[in-house]
């Protein structure tokens, strides 16, 4: 289940105090709200603070865990979770989630995000940055102008998270190729749990043993298509879709002649 932290953001200026506060909605640019007068560039150069209130009840607070995701933001931003700084985004990650459950509460609630002048001494989180798989192409969740481009939400997890996805192209010298498509999770509570995992009109659902930490679908490709990563023609892409616990992912894989093998992380 996820709860989506739509709705009016209040925006109010850390920079120059004199630029009167306003309410905007995502996704969208801050300068929708902001005087004409203020170029693009001088919003970029510029501090602002963007906050929203939600309110969440018992039953959703019961889940184990949950999830905080949010996506197009191509500028330094931290975010706090009810006064508290739970993540930098800092262009290291397309989409980030985070565990925030242990930051919520049964009401009221607040979410802030602070444009900031970068500082790279200064981060929250010094996790070695994600592996980009060369077989997906990212998806562009932002522009250049400063604001949030996909409406931030609360993932709920009742049993089981999907950690990550990784793939693996397996080419047969013969012609053809598998597509092995792997799901790391991690277990809050057993139950009973199936995941989805559709790839070119093939689907499997797979049990999940709330034992192991992977499961595993492989996908038979008679007639692969080709595609170049770095400038994909759309037509020449797989779409893969994966479905666990509430949870969606969803990827657009290309397929290249010149891999032989190959498995990293997303």
């Amino acid at each position: 289940m996820k709860k989506k932290l739509a709705g009016l953001w209040q925006l109010s200026p850390l920079s120059d105090l004199s630029i009167p506060q306003d309410d905007l909605s995502f996704p969208g640019a801050l300068s929708q709200v902001l005087p004409d007068a203020l170029s693009e560039q001088a919003i970029t150069e510029q501090e602002w603070h963007l906050m929203h209130d939600f309110e969440l009840s018992e039953a959703e607070l019961q889940n184990p865990a949950v999830d905080l995701v949010i996506g197009g933001i191509d500028y330094y931003a931290e975010i706090r979770i009810n006064g508290r700084a739970v993540l930098d985004c800092d262009g290291s990650e397309t989409v980030y989630r985070r565990e925030i459950r242990a930051h919520l509460q049964e009401g009221l609630n607040r979410i802030e995000v602070l444009f900031l002048e970068h500082d790279e001494d200064d981060y929250l989180m010094d996790d070695e940055p994600s592996l980009l798989c060369p077989l997906t192409v990212p998806t562009r969740l932002s522009e250049s102008r400063m604001g949030i481009w996909q409406v931030p939400f609360l993932q709920f997890i009742p049993h089981v998270r999907l950690e990550h996805v990784a793939m693996e192209q397996i080419w047969h010298h013969g012609g053809g190729c598998e597509f092995k498509v792997d799901l790391h999770y991690q277990t809050f509570k057993a139950g009973l749990v199936s995941a989805m995992v559709k790839f070119d009109g093939m689907t499997y659902q797979l049990p999940i043993d709330v034992r192991a930490q992977r499961a595993s679908a492989l996908f038979q490709i008679e007639a692969p298509r080709y595609a170049d990563p770095k400038n994909p023609d759309t037509k020449d892409l797989y779409k893969l879709n994966v479905e666990l616990d509430g949870q969606l992912q969803q990827f657009d894989v290309a397929l290249s002649e010149s891999l032989c093998v190959t498995h990293v992380a997303v």
